[in-house]
């Protein structure tokens, strides 16, 4: 006589197969969302990058449109406090209350620092000819460090905002102008 077996499948999952999914599907979340956090960093870098050089864009353009002094200079102790673009009467690279306001930029966002040199630590100021010049009359060349604090100075992490003689600016990610980004205040 033959007996009949029926297999019954099960309609489940072990503990086993649950905890090593579980462990998988957390595992590709954590990855997932580092990526996320690195992409939004990084869109916020270059967001504000180009936020300082439509300022600086901006101020030149119109110092040479109306032929006379304008001067974009921070709103704080640092750069990072934001900035004022404003046309600078008495060439003394302060705002003055009969001086008309012509951008304003508020505090940067999270970890993010905006450093310049010597020669741009306090403000750049444009000429008539579109020319950056001191208050003093010499030429002012120099450059602004954007650097992402929690992180390296690498391309992706940093941006430098150089000023050259001629007074036209430029965003640079190059290893090379980034040295100095976390070396810390001047």
């Amino acid at each position: 006589m033959m007996r009949n077996y029926q297999y019954q499948f099960s309609k489940g999952f072990t503990l086993v197969e649950l905890l090593v999914t579980m462990a998988v599907g957390t595992t590709l979340i954590q990855i997932g969302i580092g990526s996320m956090k690195s992409l939004l960093d990084s869109n916020q870098l270059v967001t504000q990058t180009n936020l300082l050089m439509h300022s600086i864009i901006l101020v030149r353009s119109e110092a040479i449109k109306r032929n006379t002094r304008i001067t974009l200079t921070r709103n704080g102790e640092h750069w990072e406090d934001g900035w004022i673009g404003f046309v600078d009467s008495n060439s003394n690279a302060l705002l003055d209350e009969d001086e008309e306001v012509l951008i304003t930029q508020s505090r940067l966002p999270g970890q993010l620092t905006l450093t310049g040199n010597r020669y741009v630590k306090d403000y750049i100021s444009y000429i008539g000819s579109g020319r950056s010049e001191k208050i003093n009359g010499s030429f002012q060349a120099g450059r602004l460090m954007l650097c992402d604090n929690s992180r390296q100075a690498t391309p992706q992490h940093a941006r430098a905002i150089i000023i050259a003689s001629s007074g036209r600016p430029r965003a640079s990610n190059k290893k090379r102008d980034l040295l100095n980004c976390l070396k810390g205040r001047t």
